[in-house]
């Protein structure tokens, strides 16, 4: 198999986020600017589909079935990612055809090749890859890629990503954003103790990420990790959801800061950050590292 372009390791681009309210106590905020390293599968993504593109592109499989939400950063990568790899794409997408009219992100699946089918919302709350294959069982011949591309084989592609920014950076804390467990358990089972790790749910399930985590974990044989901080106050009432106080700080630090965000993953993280300095969460001195995790497409950028 010749070397495919996901294999490769990206360049990593550290930023500072400079604040007057950051400077007030010698905190120093950076961004790993990974949302830089492929326009459509960004951040964290270009390491949690290695596997199933590797597995695909051996193996010689037909294509990919996944299932997601209308606007998921995973679906939109893995539909980039299967139209070049010359694979077909199968996705199960929560909700109906008429709510997704005006859905730019639909569209743009649509155009790179990706077969949408509508799944309502109780179906696809307990869907999974045999309940799929039992409605249409040539899925069979495909690649079962989970929601969020989360799964226990994707840890290790993780551990790499954390072994290059450990070699690359000099850090007391590491923030991310979280909705599946997924790529902060790569940063658990890898960053040592003495690095903290804080995980911003930004969905609203208190509990679930981290029993998640230590499920991941224990099928990929971790038997000890580094236990993260969770931190269930900044998912603005759920999965997508945002309110003005988010859309307004999500366009202030694209227009004043010079970064883009999202309000469903990288805005909220942000947000948080800037939240627990001013009320004091974090030492004084602290070099913090925040991980953009991507997601940002011409529909979204600081809306």
């Amino acid at each position: 198999m010749e070397k495919f372009f996901l294999f490769e390791e990206p360049e990593l681009i550290f930023q500072n986020w400079q604040d007057p309210e950051f400077e007030k106590r010698s905190i120093q905020v950076s961004v790993l600017r990974s949302d830089l390293v492929h326009p459509w599968i960004q951040g964290n993504k270009w390491y949690k589909l290695r596997h199933f593109a590797k597995k695909n592109l051996e193996g010689n499989f037909p294509g990919f079935v996944s299932v997601g939400g209308p606007y998921s950063n995973h679906l939109i990568a893995l539909s980039y990612l299967a139209r070049i790899a010359q694979k077909r794409a199968i996705f199960y997408v929560r909700g109906s055809s008429e709510e997704w009219i005006d859905n730019p992100a639909i569209k743009q699946m649509k155009e790179w090749g990706a077969e949408i089918r509508q799944m309502t919302r109780a179906e696809f709350r307990v869907s999974n890859f045999k309940s799929l294959v039992d409605s249409d069982p040539e899925l069979s011949e495909f690649v079962w890629v989970p929601q969020g591309g989360t799964s226990f084989e994707m840890v290790e592609e993780i551990e790499k990503w954390a072994k290059q920014i450990l070699n690359q950076f000099d850090f007391d804390v590491i923030v991310l954003p979280t909705a599946t467990a997924g790529t902060i358990s790569g940063f658990a089972s890898y960053l040592p103790a003495s690095k903290k790790i804080i995980g911003i749910e930004v969905i609203k399930a208190s509990g679930y990420l981290e029993k998640e985590l230590d499920s991941l974990l224990s099928l990929a044989s971790k038997r000890t990790y580094n236990s993260p901080e969770w931190n269930s106050d900044y998912h603005f009432g759920g999965y997508a959801k945002k309110n003005l106080a988010l859309s307004t700080f999500c366009t202030m630090v694209l227009e004043e800061k010079g970064f883009p965000i999202e309000p469903i993953y990288s805005g909220k993280a942000f947000f948080a950050v800037s939240d627990l300095i001013q009320k004091g969460h974090f030492e004084d001195g602290n070099k913090i590292l925040l991980i953009h995790t991507g997601g940002v497409f011409p529909w979204n950028i600081g809306k």
